[in-house]
């Protein structure tokens, strides 16, 4: 991860300008009191303003636009736009082309809620992600996740990134569908066109909970440590990638250790190490094919991980899952 300024952000919500529960003044409060740096609001098909936020605000929109295989529309999530006349562009393509050339950036809003299929998804240019979470949509109809979308494009080589959004409509009405997924965005200066610039180039990640403290990556060797989680994916094209959980590391350490039971881990691991260091503990792991693992945990879950395996896939990314199955997404590295 990169030093600099870290701005917690809520990309996608809606207030009483279209049809959300609060006004946008209080659409800001509530945003500026759980301690994010960026808002947009995204009132459909009108642009919101707000008059006082402590932090970096954009103006945003969401539309509704063209029509896909399965008889539905593209919503699509634009930020950084204030010109109205951008929405009587009545086509999603045309759309898009406009918020670029006036400076903003356009994402796919909710893949899996609004029946988009691959290709769908694949014929429009432009935009910069799409939603891979999105909490209205899971609170509401259990169709937040749109990770399977998100792999199909990256496994097309198309750089495309993953964004958790709120899509807030009643904020303290249940069911809850506020500050349950966000993003993290690494700028160098806490201003609006720096923001929409990192979010263009990825410097983000997006969450439901776990926070990244450190990750790095080299050929081969990945490095995270963050909040305790439970799970960490590393997720590539076709089936390639690994699974690392809590449940499979000690698993191995006790199938390793128990000599009725060591020949298990025939065919899986070469060697296995636990070092104890106070209240944490590191795993060290090889397989038979030379892939090493470093594992370090504490009671609450995994808080540190180096993998040393071949990485060479045309992508890769990141994917952690903490006790409570809530999930943070890195976005792809790319190995073309």
């Amino acid at each position: 991860m990169n030093e600099d300024l870290w701005l917690k952000g809520a990309l996608h919500c809606h207030s009483k300008v279209s049809d959300g529960l609060l006004d946008p003044e209080d659409v800001a409060r509530f945003y500026e009191d759980r301690g994010y740096g960026f808002l947009s609001i995204t009132d459909h098909e009108k642009i919101s303003g707000v008059k006082r936020f402590n932090g970096i605000y954009q103006c945003g929109v969401e539309v509704s636009r063209g029509k896909c295989l399965l008889g539905e529309q593209y919503h699509i999530v634009a930020l950084g736009v204030e010109d109205p006349t951008i929405l009587r562009i009545g086509e999603a393509q045309p759309f898009i082309d406009r918020v670029n050339d006036e400076g903003g950036l356009a994402f796919i809003a909710h893949p899996y809620w609004s029946n988009l299929v691959h290709e769908d998804l694949v014929q429009l240019e432009g935009y910069v992600g799409v939603e891979v979470y999105n909490a209205g949509c899971d609170v509401e109809v259990a169709k937040g996740y749109s990770a399977i979308h998100w792999d199909s494009l990256l496994s097309l080589n198309k750089r495309t990134w993953g964004l958790a959004v709120d899509d807030s409509h009643r904020y303290i009405m249940h069911p809850l569908d506020a500050d349950g997924g966000w993003v993290w965005i690494n700028v160098k200066d806490a201003n609006p066109d720096e923001v929409l610039r990192s979010i263009r180039d990825g410097r983000f990640y997006a969450s439901m909970a776990p926070k990244i403290v450190r990750f790095a990556y080299a050929p081969n060797v990945l490095e995270v440590e963050s909040t305790p989680i439970s799970r960490l994916d590393l997720i590539a094209a076709n089936g390639r990638g690994r699974s690392i959980s809590i449940e499979t590391v000690m698993g191995l350490i006790n199938d390793w250790t128990d000599p009725s039971r060591k020949r298990l881990c025939e065919g899986i691991l070469s060697s296995l190490e636990c070092v104890n260091e106070g209240l944490k503990q590191k795993v060290y792991l090889e397989t038979v094919r030379g892939e090493k693992f470093m594992v370090e945990r504490n009671e609450l879950g995994i808080v540190r991980l180096e993998v040393r395996m071949n990485l060479n896939y045309p992508y890769v990314r990141v994917e952690l899952i903490d006790g409570e199955g809530k999930h943070a997404w890195v976005n792809p590295i790319f190995n073309l």
